[in-house]
């Protein structure tokens, strides 16, 4: 699951700031505003299985490669870094997952514990 410093520099750089990355799971999700559109995991891209997101990989001429990003895991399109030298493409892709994928839903408010009584308290 290590992720290369310099991979991820990469991929960064060849979406000209236009996402943004956070550690997780060992290497980054990789996020447009607040939805997570990908991880980066063993130094490739892992995307959602969606039908719009192979329907752009695949409408695109590029061949579609299913992974699991780690053992166990069901597994999601991989995009290999060779691929990411097209910075067109790859926007036009995390453009595609940002589209189909939902926002994430607000965090619940903690419920606030009532507060006890004098007598609850077990004070008298």
């Amino acid at each position: 699951m290590p992720v290369s410093p310099d991979i991820e520099l990469f991929l960064r750089e060849q979406l000209e700031g236009r996402v943004h990355t956070k550690r997780m799971f060992g290497g980054y999700g990789v996020y447009t505003d607040v939805k997570c559109v990908a991880f980066l995991l063993n130094d490739a891209l892992f995307l959602r299985p969606l039908p719009e997101i192979r329907a752009y990989i695949e409408g695109t001429g590029h061949d579609l490669v299913m992974d699991g990003p780690v053992k166990g895991a069901k597994s999601y399109y991989r995009i290999d870094p060779d691929l990411w030298e097209d910075g067109d493409w790859l926007m036009g892709l995390i453009r595609t997952a940002h589209e189909v994928i939902p926002a994430p839903k607000p965090a619940a408010k903690p419920k606030a514990k009532p507060k006890k009584t004098h007598r609850e308290s077990g004070k008298d």
